[in-house]
């Protein structure tokens, strides 16, 4: 028989539990959500902030009340809704070490940014609200592009299964990639802004719409991001990625206000 004062002593332990885990899951969440939802903020931020004045304005007539950080985060927001579990593999996809990036047919990443490009590019039978769906898409999807581990591998589900420690937290790569780091160092619109000092051309060539380019692009920073040093964080590492994580966000949001531009110009 258990006394009151133990029950009440039960109670306040399993709330500092309860409070501790939502603290961690809130700084380190476990479920793929790439860049999470600051980031995936910071990339539409970067992507008006490239955009003419006239094609914000159409862009925002097609979300119709929905703002641009909601709109980059929409496909997220909607993963507890059953009737959209279809686009669950949207986000990512699996290209084992070694293995070429090539464009799959299929529920991946790069095959549906591709396709959705393009039908938002031909775009004259489209309904307003079809115009609406692709674009959150694109929005999101030219984000989770961006977060290299989701053009990983297979084998650990994208960093998935890769266990860390950070601060006497634990996390896994790809969470700590999501939102670990951009929170850790809080990253702001104006960090990634000046991520990268591009000049006129360079610009330009980072507009030029090419999915297998920018895939293979993130691919490349694969290894460094593995290369942890351990288990335990270090301080360097969190200092070199989130410089990694500016500029990836940076050139997402270029590449973003690139398609946009291209799609619903006169």
């Amino acid at each position: 028989m258990f006394d009151k004062k133990s029950i009440n002593m039960e109670i306040m332990k399993n709330l500092i539990l309860a409070t501790i885990f939502l603290s961690l899951s809130f700084l380190f969440p476990t479920e793929a959500l790439a860049w999470g939802k600051k980031g995936h903020a910071l990339v539409a931020e970067v992507a008006f902030n490239y955009l003419d004045k006239n094609t914000k304005k159409i862009v925002l007539e097609y979300l119709d009340g929905m703002t641009i950080e909601d709109a980059a985060n929409w496909m997220d927001n909607i993963k507890d809704d059953h009737s959209y579990d279809y686009m669950k593999p949207y986000h990512y996809t699996n290209i084992e070490k070694g293995e070429e990036v090539v464009e799959k047919s299929g529920s991946n990443i790069i095959y549906i940014l591709n396709q959705t490009i393009k039908e938002l590019q031909n775009n004259k039978n489209l309904t307003k609200q079809e115009i609406k769906s692709k674009l959150l898409i694109v929005f999101h999807l030219v984000g989770d592009l961006h977060q290299p581990l989701h053009v990983g591998y297979g084998s650990d589900k994208g960093g998935n299964t890769v266990q860390l420690n950070y601060k006497g937290q634990g996390s896994n790569l790809h969470a700590f990639w999501d939102s670990g780091i951009i929170f850790d160092q809080n990253i702001s619109l104006e960090n990634c802004l000046n991520a990268n000092k591009f000049s006129p051309k360079e610009i330009n060539n980072l507009q030029t719409i090419d999915v297998i380019a920018w895939s293979k692009e993130s691919r490349s920073l694969l290894d460094p991001i593995y290369n942890t040093g351990g288990a335990k964080i270090k301080e360097e590492y969190i200092i070199t990625s989130a410089k990694t994580i500016e500029s990836q966000i940076q050139k997402a949001g270029i590449r973003l206000a690139s398609i946009l531009q291209k799609v619903f110009q006169k």
